[in-house]
């Protein structure tokens, strides 16, 4: 069953990641911008741009990390809140986002270095047309060693907890408060009302570790720390720009918790799971 599952979950996960990775592409061009520069300005540059597949450049990196990082987060999850129930079959909610943040921090420490991979793919100065993954692991570890691959990790980590305590352990909770309040069957609608509720409240949780990440692991990143980075930020550019890019993060974390829950649940379901 576990191996099952874990088909499932990377199925899920790769198509998800392939529909909204220009999403993606285009909010990580804004967070390591120190200017002002609107979501649909960047859009309509690489629209006008020679190379339009350019959208694209990162989407190997980001389907080995979420092969890893969702594979592994979502059994963490689903084995911690089974083992936790009680007797009745209850978790509180207190329990569901903590699990849900340390499944997240746990499966982010493993799959850092691919998200390393992926920044480093979409802030490809230089535009090198033979950019590869191992030829990026070679550079980065000439450039750092072995924990220049871990560039970036503490933001990294601190963001895949917010994110998850605000996608699994919302999902869950808001999954059963709907079937229970609405009276609905465990069917899409109901994994869609679910997925959007995760959808907004993760992003609201994880924008400024996400903006800081993106910071911190871009090519030739001018800050020396984590420290550095919040600190530069805010007093360059204010406040405001720990959220820089959370409509894009928005747009995307939506689309995709919800084409990776109905596509999850459905393929549970095809398979003879029980839903999530």
């Amino acid at each position: 069953m576990i191996y099952k599952k874990m088909l499932l979950i990377q199925a899920s996960a790769g198509i998800a990641e392939t529909v909204t990775f220009p999403i993606d592409y285009v909010k990580t061009l804004i967070q390591i911008n120190q200017q002002k520069t609107p979501f649909f300005k960047v859009m309509n540059n690489i629209y006008h741009s020679e190379n339009k597949f350019k959208i694209y450049d990162g989407l190997k990196p980001a389907l080995l990390r979420h092969s890893i990082y969702t594979m592994m987060r979502i059994n963490i999850y689903e084995h911690l809140r089974d083992t936790m129930k009680t007797q009745d079959g209850k978790l509180s909610m207190s329990n569901k986002y903590l699990i849900g943040g340390l499944s997240g921090g746990i499966s982010q420490l493993v799959s850092s270095p691919c998200d390393l991979l992926k920044i480093r793919y979409i802030t490809n100065i230089k535009n090198q047309t033979n950019i590869t993954i191992p030829g990026t692991i070679k550079q980065i570890y000439r450039e750092n060693g072995v924990k220049g691959l871990w560039k970036g990790a503490t933001p990294n980590i601190s963001r895949a907890v917010l994110v998850n305590l605000g996608e699994l352990a919302t999902y869950d909770q808001s999954k059963q408060y709907i079937k229970k309040t609405l009276h609905l069957k465990d069917n899409t609608p109901l994994h869609i009302l679910s997925s959007i509720c995760s959808g907004l409240v993760s992003s609201i949780c994880c924008t400024p570790a996400d903006v800081i990440k993106s910071r911190m692991m871009q090519n030739n990143s001018p800050y020396n720390g984590i420290g550095d980075c919040i600190v530069k930020t805010v007093q360059n550019e204010g406040i405001l720009s720990l959220y820089k890019g959370f409509f894009p993060i928005w747009f995307r974390l939506a689309p995709w918790q919800l084409i990776f829950w109905v596509s999850y649940e459905k393929l549970r379901n095809a398979s003879g799971l029980e839903g999530f």
